[in-house]
């Protein structure tokens, strides 16, 4: 079984060592040259390294061939990217995705993720499964009834202009989606930085769409500041 583990830190670590142990062909993506190397040395892996938002880094990784994908960077954002382009671009066969943020559990399986995890243990429980089984988990996705896709265009004055999107203190259950900038749509990653005139589109539980729209604007639905 190959593997792509996007995300070197404690966790990816973990869950890259296990994987390897239980004899799965493991690559490992990660930003950071450092830990890289320490992957390397101290697990005899392969490593890329770059960032897994970025096609052509999960394509170096192997992606295409994957049979499963997972995207376990400290960043939401980013893991909810990574699965998309590994479906949609790379057509793997299954994706896993770490929540730091349990709020986004719902979002993530609402906008296709296939499997939505915590803890490593977890992760290592539904691998652990496909390698003993070697077969596929049909997975329905559930409570989407209170879920809303909402909209907002940054104005000049919007606080969030020049800030990347991982800086932003957003509340639970809402993620951004895309991003429309003239003519391009952009899937946001963490390190995407917000431009006036942004026409952006998110998802989000009704409860806390006012506090959204108020970070993203600087206004209330009641037009106030």
């Amino acid at each position: 079984m190959r593997i792509v583990v996007v995300g070197g830190g404690k966790v990816g670590y973990q869950v890259a060592k296990q994987c390897a142990a239980w004899g799965c062909e493991v690559v490992v993506v990660e930003h950071d040259q450092e830990k890289g190397e320490k992957i390397k040395q101290e697990l005899g892996l392969p490593v890329v390294i770059g960032d897994g938002t970025r096609p052509p880094v999960l394509k170096k990784a192997g992606a295409e061939e994957a049979d499963i994908v997972i995207a376990i960077t400290d960043d939401d954002q980013d893991n909810l990217v990574i699965c998309q382009l590994a479906e949609r671009q790379f057509k793997a066969r299954r994706t896993l995705a770490l929540v730091n943020n349990p709020g986004n559990e719902k979002l993530f399986r609402w906008l296709g993720v296939n499997q939505v995890i915590g803890p490593a243990s977890l992760i290592l429980g539904l691998i652990q499964e496909r390698v003993d089984m070697d077969a596929t988990t049909a997975l329905w996705m559930q409570g989407i009834k209170d879920l809303k896709m909402i909209q907002f265009k940054l104005g000049p004055d919007a606080p969030v202009l020049g800030r990347k999107i991982k800086e932003i203190p957003f509340p639970n259950e809402c993620i951004l989606v895309t991003i429309v900038r003239g003519d391009t749509a952009i899937v946001p990653c963490g390190n995407t930085v917000l431009k006036a005139g942004d026409l952006v589109f998110a998802l989000t539980n009704p409860s806390v769409q006012a506090e959204l729209e108020y970070i993203l604007t600087g206004r209330s639905e009641s037009g106030a500041v």
